[in-house]
């Protein structure tokens, strides 16, 4: 009986750690976030196009220096991206050229076909 108990404990107290270190991460992903979108922080608001992936967008933005998050107001899958740079205000043409240097990486090319790309607009531009 203690053979079983031993193992069982052991396993529960590993879901438990890996549940806190989820939680901390949540929380620290959701305070970037929500520092980004701070009424008094100059940002600029992209949608991602259909058919993008969300997650190419952001990895393209942060290898560029910028601080982006995906904008948490309407909810996790939002394809809004929120910009940010940390030297004040982002220059949207740089922003503007890096976005569209991304390539058009689909979640599923063969169901979504190509990215329809036109010119790289802000979501204060629509």
């Amino acid at each position: 009986m203690g053979a079983v108990l031993v193992p069982v404990i052991l396993v529960l107290i590993l879901v438990v750690l890996a549940a806190i270190a989820a939680k901390g991460f949540s929380r620290a992903e959701v305070r970037h976030s929500d520092r980004l979108q701070n009424a008094d922080r100059p940002t600029l608001r992209y949608e991602v196009p259909r058919g993008q992936d969300p997650v190419a967008v952001l990895a393209g933005l942060h290898q560029a220096g910028y601080e982006a998050s995906p904008d948490s107001e309407p909810g996790p899958s939002s394809p809004i991206v929120i910009i940010g740079d940390t030297g004040g205000a982002p220059d949207r043409e740089a922003v503007r050229r890096t976005l569209s240097d991304l390539d058009g990486t689909n979640i599923v090319p063969e169901e979504s076909g190509q990215v329809h790309r036109s010119r790289v607009k802000f979501v204060d531009e629509s």
